[in-house]
């Protein structure tokens, strides 16, 4: 009992109770992992006032074919971050009790923070559309934003691919 002092009342209860350490482990998985999903989802949500203000300012302008682009862009945010927030729990076998490698788990942060390092790039394109002042430089700089949102649907897929193959 003299390896349980110093713990909380919950950490003795999980050495205590056989499999219950076990479970919290996966509990914590579980939350962390919406978290970040969470925040992910938030910040790639953070693109969509300044493209509602582009469009606004396009508008007023009388610069209305611009907009369908930027528009189709806005709706890609929509989808990824759903998308991301809401990630079927299909691969639930990461969060059993099932000891996970350390190598693993450390393939799946490399995923997390390639999927944090592309929505910085992702919030650099957006931010930089509204320096466009001719509609083609206006439309290239909007589909290369488009192509960048792409790649992040496609390498979050791959992530929820790499937590299949963990398992």
């Amino acid at each position: 009992m003299s390896n349980l002092s110093g713990k909380s009342c919950l950490e003795k209860l999980a050495c205590l109770i056989p499999g219950y350490g076990g479970y919290l482990e996966k509990e914590r998985r579980h939350d962390v992992d919406k978290l970040h999903r969470e925040h992910l989802a938030q910040e790639l949500e953070k693109l969509k006032n300044p493209l509602t203000s582009l469009v606004r300012e396009l508008s007023e302008t009388g610069r209305l074919v611009e907009i369908k682009p930027i528009e189709r862009a806005n709706g890609k945010v929509d989808k990824v971050a759903n998308r991301i927030r809401y990630a079927s729990y299909g691969y639930s076998g990461f969060f059993d009790t099932v000891k996970i490698q350390d190598s693993d788990l450390d393939r799946l942060y490399q995923f997390d923070l390639g999927l944090t390092e592309d929505i910085d790039t992702i919030k650099a394109k957006a931010s930089s559309l509204a320096e466009n002042t001719t509609a083609d430089s206006l439309k290239n700089a909007t589909s290369t934003l488009e192509s960048a949102l792409d790649d992040l649907d496609a390498r979050f897929s791959e992530r929820n691919k790499a937590i299949e193959n963990i398992l």
